[in-house]
């Protein structure tokens, strides 16, 4: 008996099927604000820009890595389908608009913009590797999408020759807002760049608009995860490890003391629950932004592997990343508690010599954000190299070329 290979038109009617299942999975999250969005997650075959990957793959809910460094982290990916219908819908892009991409990658999210800003408008895509930039190119080519200019470079100097633009977005962490960003911004026009706002590697998609030259004012921020720009961008990052398993990701300019930190679980937990429920549904996701921004003591995440979390050695809330505060070689960190299906208890673990007075620390802090429930901040970014007033004391996150400030 003969068995048929599949052809491609049954590829095609998988693919397609495929592919509103996706943009359905993602309707449910409440992540498509415009019809403009959904047409376009509707319209790119994803799985053109992602050549040797299955299709049920290639239209999963999860990123896809397409290159791994020498030491298995990620280099270069297809982001998450849900996060990046959020950072299209927070970039608002318009009919006949210029969009520079930061971080070409597969070239899927150039080829969701040039949907998005449609005929009359432009899309230039910019990737730091020259294969990674050939390979954009030829499935943006393969997909219908040759309008697309995609460039060799280093994201961090833009694509001055194509500016100014009325839409930048970065699709890779970045910790500080380059020049050549603010320079090719037009004003009035928007930014959306993941931005590192700690140290720790706590990250947001900032929605920014270019208010005057040198002023930002975000308009949302969501929270996200990306692989680190490289090049003129890349930033280094610090980490103590606790134990085997466990890992404290700190900021250097906090000037940890790692030796102290190091042996931090060596003193037993102390679990304290005071009282303090939050729903599932409810807009709490900022709650570790809102401790670095307001904490006295210096703020850190855990990275717990799954071996650490069984044995019971450090278990904190994934929700909010593993956030902890911490003095010397004293640690407090949030964990929760399920109440019910709909909603969860608030607590945190406490470890260290100073156990007793930074758990007191870290409960009132609880306590004062249980009242003020805030939900929205509002991140503000002045550019320090044309506005040297901008860094003032108010100014909690400052950066070679941006000082921002949040407030709640």
């Amino acid at each position: 008996m003969m068995i048929k290979a599949e052809g491609a038109g049954a590829i095609t009617g998988n693919a397609d099927r495929l592919r509103d299942d996706l943009a359905d999975y993602i309707k449910s999250w409440g992540m498509f604000r415009t019809p403009q969005v959904e047409a376009a997650f509707r319209t790119v075959p994803r799985h053109l820009f992602l050549p040797g990957v299955a299709l049920d793959v290639a239209y999963g809910r999860k990123p896809v890595v397409t290159r791994r460094a020498a030491d298995g982290t990620s280099v270069s990916s297809a982001s998450s389908p849900k996060l990046v219908a959020a950072m299209l819908e927070q970039l608002a892009v318009e009919p006949g608009q210029r969009v520079l991409e930061i971080g070409a990658a597969t070239g899927i999210n150039a080829a969701l913009l040039a949907e998005l800003v449609g005929p009359t408008g432009g899309v230039v895509t910019i990737e730091l590797d020259d294969d990674l930039a050939a390979g954009a190119a030829e499935s943006l080519e393969a997909a219908g999408y040759p309008q697309v200019e995609v460039v060799c470079g280093d994201g961090a100097l833009g694509v001055p020759n194509r500016a100014p633009y009325d839409r930048i977005i970065v699709t890779a962490e970045a910790w500080d807002l380059v020049p050549a960003w603010w320079d090719q911004l037009t004003v009035g026009g928007r930014l959306v760049v993941p931005l590192r706002l700690h140290g720790s590697g706590l990250t947001r998609a900032i929605a920014f608009d270019l208010h005057q030259p040198d002023h930002m004012i975000s308009t949302s921020a969501v929270v996200c995860g990306f692989v680190p720009m490289r090049g003129l961008a890349e930033h280094a990052e610090q980490h103590v490890r606790l134990a085997d398993d466990v890992v404290l990701k700190v900021d250097v300019d906090d000037l940890p003391d790692d030796t102290a930190l190091a042996r931090t679980l060596t003193h037993p937990g102390q679990e304290h629950w005071p009282g303090i429920h939050v729903r599932h549904d409810e807009p709490a996701e900022h709650l570790d932004l809102w401790l670095v921004t307001t904490a006295a003591h210096r703020f850190g995440r855990l990275s717990v592997g799954q071996q650490a979390r069984t044995t019971g050695l450090a278990n904190p809330a994934m929700r909010w990343g593993g956030a902890a505060l911490y003095d010397g070689g004293t640690l407090t960190y949030i964990v929760t508690c399920d109440i019910d299906d709909d909603t969860l208890e608030l607590g945190i673990v406490a470890h260290g010599p100073d156990s007793v007075k930074l758990a007191g620390h870290t409960t009132d802090l609880l306590h004062r954000w249980d009242r003020e429930r805030p939900s929205r901040p509002v991140i503000t970014a002045c550019r320090t190299d044309t506005n040297p007033g901008a860094n003032t004391a108010e100014t909690r996150i400052v950066r070679p070329h941006t000082a921002v400030t949040v407030t709640w």
